[in-house]
């Protein structure tokens, strides 16, 4: 990807010794990734913080809501929306099946084609979700003078625990979204409480028995309310598609994690996606309540030999459907 040019310094490829001091510094467990910045009002004006919400509206300068901002500010924000895929070779290798479709007597327009599937011996990949952290620009004060500028505070509104045992990767990563975006990093201790915390990563499930596709539609609409957006049409796809692989039950991420929703195929067979800023649908082999206590981030934390990941290229449907009627078949043959 052609990332947009920014005239800052755009990542650090560890967290700068001023900010590791200033962590050291901070007594609370809980901190905010944010840091001001003294902007000139031309530089708005011109839209160079329009991304991230800083715009001039008329004669002033408003910050508007939070927002995930593009990816094409760089590898960190690409990251933030697409998630991050690293080959572990350093791993056992696992047997995977692939499938694909391949064109009946060499001539698809005029017979059709079929789906083949096959098990390979693979690296594990290691892949991160998209975390989509959001930049909050907050309006601090306008200072006086020529040429005019105003202070502003920008943030990302999820909190971090200096005692999580991932920290340190997840700061890193939360550092540069914010440094990509505006140029600026740092690090606040949080006046948040622990629940304040754990409301921005824990995803609570609730969970509709089986039903018709437009049974469950109906339900999911009731739940959400509010005016239909473009996550909603995508929300209908996915619960049609899996109504098809008539589930033991749907799920739907609660609060502030609406955009999450699933299906559960058999006790240790479950399919989800993340409909806001989803690029892929997972397939997982955990059981439900295995799957129901984790949060958003330890979720899909660890590699592939624990879930596949359906990227929505072309034909991605297909494909997803085939390798869960072979998941399906695996479960209803006896043990012997």
């Amino acid at each position: 990807m052609q990332f947009r040019k920014v005239p800052w310094k755009r990542n650090y490829a560890k967290v700068p010794p001023l900010i590791q001091q200033r962590l050291k510094e901070i007594k609370s467990s809980l901190i905010e990734v944010a840091q001001t910045k003294l902007i000139p009002l031309s530089d708005i004006a011109r839209g160079l913080y329009k991304h991230v919400g800083l715009v001039v509206e008329g004669d002033r300068v408003v910050a508007q809501a939070a927002r995930v901002p593009p990816e094409n500010s760089g590898k960190w924000s690409f990251r933030n929306v697409e998630g991050w895929e690293r080959k572990r070779r350093d791993l056992p290798m696992i047997t995977k099946t692939y499938t694909w479709e391949t064109p009946n007597f060499g001539d698809a327009s005029t017979y059709g084609t079929h789906m083949h599937s096959q098990d390979r011996e693979v690296y594990q990949v290691e892949f991160d979700e998209p975390r989509a952290h959001e930049v909050k620009a907050e309006i601090l004060k306008e200072a006086s003078g020529e040429p005019s500028s105003v202070l502003v505070k920008f943030s990302l509104t999820s909190l971090f625990d200096i005692e999580d045992d991932e920290f340190q990767k997840e700061f890193l990563w939360a550092i540069n979204v914010l440094q990509e975006n505006t140029g600026v990093t740092g690090v606040f201790a949080s006046d948040a409480t622990k629940e304040d915390y754990i409301g921005t990563i824990e995803l609570n499930w609730e969970v509709f028995p089986p039903g018709t596709a437009d049974e469950i539609i109906s339900a999911f609409r009731k739940k959400r309310r509010g005016r239909a957006t473009k996550a909603d049409s995508v929300m209908e796809e996915r619960l049609k598609l899996f109504a098809s692989l008539k589930p033991t039950a749907y799920m739907s991420g609660a609060g502030k994690f609406s955009a999450y929703v699933g299906a559960q195929s058999s006790n240790d067979l479950v399919v989800f996606e993340t409909v806001r800023y989803g690029n892929a649908l997972y397939v997982l082999y955990d059981t439900w309540r295995e799957v129901s206590k984790r949060s958003r981030i330890d979720l899909l934390r660890g590699t592939s030999e624990r879930f596949d990941r359906f990227p929505h290229s072309e034909g991605w449907e297909d494909r997803f459907l085939e390798h869960i009627a072979l998941e399906q078949d695996k479960r209803k043959k006896p043990k012997r």
